[in-house]
């Protein structure tokens, strides 16, 4: 009898039983998904102070295109090009020391271009070179005359010239232009002349990187200005030839910038000005503005020529940048770790990790697509939905819906807002472009349901006003779209091709009014939400849910409310907030019951929250009350993953893991079920707070297949850094725990995991004590570590999966557990099944009494301890793990818990002490 009672005590106690939620209670691990294996990592924290990294763009007029600096104005701003990129054409003798007139007709051509930029942008010069004519050849006199004679055009406009590039290109031995020495004789004749004298001269603007060196050394004498462009060469001699410049005291340039990746380098080893070739696109225009504000985060893929960063831009913004050689790149996985706090990227979210795949080629120049991207990274109380299915689009100003007028099924009809009647000629596909679309792939497509036909800007127009069609769905620019959030669901849908929005032609409410584009100006009738499909169109918010209780758990925080009284509610929103005044950060969304457990939550602060009810048609209640909590730190189960075909948490803090990869499930070790790891590509990633903890236990039976050294059992970490981690078999063969902040490692040895078995493994850390155990054996313990994992907050949690490139456990695993505290070594050998009886270490079963069992309007419990100056709590919860009765108990205690208002049922009774936590179940009857 008294065994039996000890194995109910043991169930209880470590929380086998305890609390399995009902489905319908949801916690922010809800919303995490295991990420794939990135390439490269780019850590940032929202509110680091970030490094500065000033830089001077501009745009190209070497190509001469109207249409791509109009174009690149729209996406960067007229403020911010700074410069433009001219020319002078060495095609035909000066005649009488003046341009030919196809010459002067070309410069012309491009002045009156540049009329089109702010009067404060400056003027760089370079060579453009279709051919060289002879007269030129080997003159540097006739070369630095053409080269006075363009900047004095250009200063007759207005124009300050601050560069001037005697060769563009010049490695590529082709345009004919000379020599490196006849590159250094044509700067001698520019220090000539007057009007040049506080001009820098620029070299040697080479084609291939790898060149770039070579040529600015044999010129550097005679140059203020180091450049090259990026369309050939390593990566190495691209980041060494900036860091070069800026040692040699020189400005360094790349005036041909063809994608952010370049601009990304490049700012990272000291270019000072970026020049973008051909025009700027969202990415582009995106990247010259945050990089007025601070650099974040940054990393490289330097065999692969990419490079991603993440940029908090004057206004506060973050946002997320990647990009990949227009010619060179290699296909690559980046991940976006955010350290501080769960953001949205792109409205997905709140999560810490984005994973996002740049495409590369597969040779110079052989299946290129100049990928480059910018993602969102926002928080707060209200954010962007994710966008991607069949929707009807709503204008904010009318109410009415875009759609193809009469159902045409032809090309050419231009688009309209009518009143919405659920036609499919009025329903859109909208959908991310393939990353492989060509350049930047920031933006949407959109298609007709009843056709496939696409919004398509008549003409290619750059004008307001220019009608927007439907068209053949050939994805060209003028038929893709990006998203700019304006406020509370509502979106700008804005062009590709020329950065302006869809517009109702006059704000027009009228239905047939046309649908054009339009500069963004902030009205209404540029603004649009995206409908699922069915949903009315109405713009009345549902009423508020009420009665919002938070209750603290040890780890973790428990919400419940009333809900909305409205019949079309498609979910709340749980805000929280540090703050009993604000700002609220919008910690779950989509939330389709009235519970939500906050496991993300510390022990440091007070939280406050408050719920809204949406519905179908994205209308957002206000507010409901106000409640608050605090964590209680009490020490506690802070996850039980049993893995009976699921990787959900046991504990009522419903620390919920995500599977990755081929996970599949055997017979369990202690529990119906384990995990079964495949070695290639299957691990669990857990909750990014889980290991948040001064002290810790991490329990776990593990069965080992073998394979290679530095496998994980388990890795808790910020990257290669910071991690604690526990593997079967170190680069000594031996089972090793350990723990880094930076520093060296910290480390517990012991013999190898046998392989073809379960063994139990159990690490407990508590201060300078660290204690490593194997099916309940002490193996080896150290009094010298000096670090927590509270230490370095580890995000990314991990099962089976390394911090580094190391192969994933090749084995199964079962009754995963973390502690918030370091268990005794009689707590251990319990879990371990060693032993089966308790003793002095866990004498509390003794020293616990609980009357009338079953209960009826009153429940008597007695306890008394040792460690009469500590106080202890007694908590009553539900079989969903809802506190119900919470009461502070003495050292020494008979009391009373009146439960006469608790349905009849049963209950967990939890008793908080300083030698651990309890658990009864108990039955209540009336």
């Amino acid at each position: 009898m008294k065994q039996r009672s000890v194995k109910v005590l043991f169930i209880l106690l470590f929380g086998c039983k305890i609390s399995q939620l009902a489905a319908q209670t949801t916690s922010a691990s809800n919303n995490l998904i295991a990420q794939p294996i990135p390439d490269r990592t780019v850590f940032f924290s929202v509110s680091d102070s970030g490094v500065s990294k000033p830089i001077t763009w501009g745009l190209d007029l070497a190509w001469l295109s109207e249409s791509n600096i109009r174009r690149g104005i729209a996406f960067m701003g007229a403020d911010r090009v700074d410069l433009v990129r001219s020319s002078f054409t060495p095609t035909a003798p000066l005649v009488n020391g003046t341009l030919p007139s196809v010459e002067l007709g070309r410069l012309n051509e491009r002045l009156n271009i540049i009329g089109l930029l702010g009067p404060n942008t400056k003027v760089v010069l370079n060579c453009d070179h279709p051919n060289v004519d002879p007269w030129f050849v080997g003159n540097a006199a006739r070369w630095a005359q053409l080269i006075d004679i363009t900047a004095k055009h250009h200063e007759d406009k207005g124009r300050t010239v601050v560069t001037v590039s005697p060769f563009n290109e010049p490695d590529n031995t082709s345009t004919g232009q000379g020599s490196t020495a006849d590159f250094y004789n044509i700067c001698g004749e520019l220090r000539k002349i007057a009007r040049l004298n506080n001009v820098r001269i620029s070299g040697g603007n080479t084609l291939n990187n790898d060149q770039a060196l070579t040529w600015y050394n044999a010129l550097k004498a005679r140059l203020e200005e180091g450049n090259t462009h990026q369309l050939a060469g390593t990566f190495d001699t691209y980041a060494s030839f900036f860091q070069t410049v800026r040692t040699n005291g020189d400005h360094a340039s790349n005036d041909e910038l063809h994608n952010v990746m370049e601009a990304m380098v490049g700012v990272e080893y000291g270019m000072q000005t970026g020049i973008w070739w051909g025009t700027a696109e969202l990415a582009r225009g995106e990247f010259v503005k945050a990089s007025h504000g601070k650099r974040l985060g940054y990393d490289e893929h330097r065999p692969n020529w990419t490079a991603a960063s993440v940029y908090r831009g004057i206004d506060g913004r973050v946002q997320a940048f990647s990009g990949a050689s227009e010619r060179q790149a290699a296909t690559t996985t980046y991940r976006y770790v955010s350290k501080d706090r769960d953001v949205y990227y792109d409205g997905n979210g709140p999560q810490r990790e984005y994973t996002l795949v740049m495409p590369g080629g597969t040779g110079y120049q052989v299946g290129q697509p100049n990928a480059e991207r910018v993602v969102n990274v926002t928080w707060g109380d209200d954010i962007q939905p994710v966008i991607k299915g069949k929707y009807v689009l709503v204008n904010r100003n009318s109410g009415k819906v875009m759609e193809v007028p009469g159902g045409a099924t032809g090309t050419g009809s231009n688009l309209q807002q009518g009143t919405n009647s659920g036609a499919t000629y009025q329903q859109w596909n909208v959908n991310p472009v393939d990353s492989r679309v060509g350049g930047d792939f920031s933006y949407y497509t959109f298609t007709a349901a009843h056709s496939g036909h696409s919004p398509d800007i008549l003409n290619w127009s750059l004008v307001n006003g220019g009608n927007v069609i439907v068209y053949n769905d050939v994805k060209g620019a003028n038929q893709q779209w990006y998203l700019d959030y304006a406020e509370d669901g509502w979106f700008y849908i804005r062009s590709r091709h020329s950065a302006k929005c869809l517009d109702i032609e006059n704000g027009s409410t009228a239905v047939g009014a046309k649908i054009v584009q339009w500069d963004k100006n902030g009205g209404e009738d540029q603004q649009w939400r995206f409908l699922p499909v069915g949903a009315a169109i109405e713009f009345d918010a549902p009423t508020a849910p009420n009665n919002l209780v938070a209750t603290a758990n040890s780890e973790s925080i428990r919400l419940d409310w009333s809900a909305s009284a409205s019949s079309d509610v498609a979910g709340y929103t749980v805000l929280r907030s540090e703050t009993a005044t604000g700002p609220y950060q919008t910690i779950a969304r989509n939330v389709k019951s009235t519970s939500f457990v906050d496991n993300t939550t510390t022990i440091a602060g007070t939280f406050f929250y408050a719920v809204r009810a949406v519905d179908n048609s994205l209308n957002r209640s206000l507010y409901s009350n106000q409640a608050s909590a605090t964590a209680t730190g009490n020490k506690d189960l802070v996850t039980q993953l049993s893995f009976d075909k699921n990787t959900l948490d046991k504990s009522l803090h419903l620390n919920h893991g995500a599977a990755y990869g081929g996970v599949t499930y055997t017979t369990g070790k202690a529990g119906t079920d384990a995990l079964v790891l495949n070695g290639t590509d299957a691990f669990v990633q857990l909750p990014t707070n889980l290991a948040n903890q001064k002290e810790i236990t991490v329990a776990t039976w593990a069965y080992w297949n073998g394979g290679g050294i530095w496998q994980r059992i388990f890795d808790f970490g910020n990257g290669e850094s910071q991690n604690m981690f526990l593997s079967p078999s170190g680069d000594t063969g031996q089972l090793r725990f350990a723990i880094k902040n930076g520093g060296d490692e910290q480390r517990l040895t012991s013999t190898a995991l046998p392989t073809g078995k379960w063994s139990h493994i159990a690490v407990t850390l508590s201060g300078a004590n660290a204690s490593m155990y194997v099916n309940g054996k002490l193996v080896a313990e150290s009094n010298a570590f000096s670090i927590s994992p509270l230490d370095f907050k580890p995000v990314l949690n991990y099962i089976g999966r390394s911090q580094y490139p190391d192969p994933l456990l090749n084995g199964s695993i079962d009754d995963f557990r973390v502690y918030n505290y370091a268990l005794t070594s009689h707590e251990v050998a319990v879990l371990a099944g060693v032993m089966t009886s308790l003793d002095a270490d866990c004498n509390c079963e003794r020293n616990v009494s609980v009357w009338p069992v079953p209960a009826n309007d009153a429940l008597y419990v007695g306890y008394s301890t040792e460690n009469s100056h500590r106080m202890s709590t007694l908590t009553v919860l539900n079989m969903e793990g809802k506190v119900m009765l919470s009461k502070d108990l003495p050292s020494v205690s008979n009391t009373e818990l009146n439960v006469s208002n608790l349905p009849a049922g049963i209950y967990m009774l939890k008793l908080t002490t300083g030698e651990g936590t309890f658990v009864k179940k108990v039955t209540i009857n009336h």
